[in-house]
């Protein structure tokens, strides 16, 4: 067969930062040599479609996977890109009317058959994990019914089967650096790593928004200390990668592993960078030291609240003080940090909103003297389904139970919708304020 593999739009192309594509880079590795493989990354290109088009007429494919990464970019925008999930297969449909046309990829597993539903244009979806059923997928296309995680149509009814067993981390695939070139990435971004680098899959945390636990799995899938460094290692000598983002939800648990891969960077002296989500009660000078000894450049922190009552409510387990101290950590070590929080939620009140700016004042104050506060990001609670907050505010009736949430949904009542903004005014004044030394 000739195998298409198809990154489909899915940020902010304007913004100039691209991410390589981790899960079709393996999925093109583990396709055998008798078939004839191509692919196209559509970030990559200002104008993507007329590139869609060429290579769809010049390859024509028997077999086409999209991958659709992103429902949303979130960061407030209400934006969705199902329209180029929805255009990417309706001209795959046009040219190559003979292919057979999967989907899949995080954004399409979350709402798998509901695209199926409104993209007729799909042959096929994959729900979750792709490594395990796409070599068996394109061994035999006419057995798709007996695979795991396969959406179909049957009599203009749409089916899905059960997911099947989740990838051993021990057993990762490798990545196709040839077919899916990370030299195109390298020189891109100015502000994220656009290469990527998994040390886990799922979480345990059940925090009340994510979706991760029902993407990746309720418990965390290691994968070897070992393992994960040869991947950078071999990143770094054969592409020149220098600056890697751990995918990992969490990147500081658990700490053993964590600490087993740091000293593994730091035992092979490699010449790299790394950054990552940190989990804030996780986190100690020691810790700390190690991870920069290794290669940490820049800590990512997903607090997500300022107050005790949004901690409880998004079911964080952490406290206030986990917070600050973790913020003073950084500060004392210097290291570039990045601070996530979620605003106006659910119950909060005029004293909330009170605390809110008491907090963040004290977050502010502890970076002050060092400088390293990158940013902070505010947004709403975007509303996924099957979240906790998101069953919970059904419950309550604050959220109709038939609420369409494949387009973007944020809870951001108006009495308070003004907060965001607030609080981005005093981060903005206090980031002008320290970098005139004022």
């Amino acid at each position: 067969m000739r195998i298409l593999l198809v990154q489909v739009p899915g940020s902010h192309l304007g913004a100039g930062e691209r991410v390589y594509p981790l899960g079709l880079s393996r999925l093109s590795a583990l396709i055998p040599p008798e078939h004839t493989r191509k692919a196209l990354d559509m970030n990559l290109y200002p104008d993507p479609w007329p590139e869609l088009k060429n290579i769809l007429l010049d390859f024509q494919p028997d077999f086409v996977a999209l991958s659709f990464r992103n429902i949303d970019p979130l960061a407030g925008h209400l934006t969705s890109y199902l329209s180029s999930l929805k255009t990417s297969a309706e001209i795959t449909r046009w040219l190559a009317p003979k292919a057979l046309l999967l989907a899949g990829g995080p954004a399409f597993s979350l709402f798998g058959e509901r695209l199926m539903e409104l993209i007729p244009a799909i042959d096929l979806g994959l729900k979750g994990e792709g490594e395990l059923v796409f070599p068996k997928l394109i061994s035999n296309t006419a057995d798709f019914k007996k695979l795991p995680g396969i959406i179909w149509r049957d009599n203009n009814q749409v089916r899905c089967n059960p997911a099947g067993p989740l990838l051993s981390l021990d057993s990762l695939p490798t990545l196709d650096g040839q077919t899916f070139n990370l030299n195109n990435y390298l020189t891109m971004n100015q502000y994220v790593a656009s290469t990527g680098i998994e040390g886990k899959r799922g979480c345990d945390l059940q925090c009340g928004y994510c979706v991760y636990p029902a993407l990746g799995g309720k418990k965390m899938r290691l994968r070897p200390p070992k393992k994960i460094v040869d991947e950078m290692e071999y990143l770094n000598k054969k592409y020149s990668a220098r600056l890697f983002h751990f995918t990992d939800s969490v990147v500081n648990r658990p700490i053993d592993h964590f600490q087993a891969f740091c000293r593994e960077i730091i035992a092979r002296k490699l010449q790299i960078e790394w950054t990552g989500f940190f989990r804030e009660e996780n986190i100690s000078e020691k810790i700390l030291d190690l991870a920069v000894a290794s290669g940490l450049v820049a800590v990512y922190f997903s607090g997500d609240a300022l107050t005790d009552h949004g901690l409880k409510l998004l079911n964080k387990r952490l406290t206030k003080d986990d917070i600050l101290q973790a913020a003073k950590i950084t500060a004392e070590n210097g290291i570039l940090t990045m601070c996530h929080f979620l605003i106006n939620l659910p119950g909060e009140t005029d004293a909330h909103t009170a605390e809110s700016f008491e907090m963040l004042t004290k977050v502010l104050n502890i970076h002050e003297q060092k400088s390293n506060l990158g940013a902070v990001i505010f947004n709403n609670v975007r509303l996924y389904p099957g979240a906790p907050l998101t069953r919970k505010l059904i419950q309550s009736g604050q959220l109709a139970p038939d609420i369409d949430l494949l387009y973007p949904v944020y809870f951001n009542p108006p009495e308070r919708s003004h907060l965001l903004h607030e609080l981005e005014a005093l981060c903005h004044s206090a980031g002008i304020f320290s970098r005139l030394e004022l």
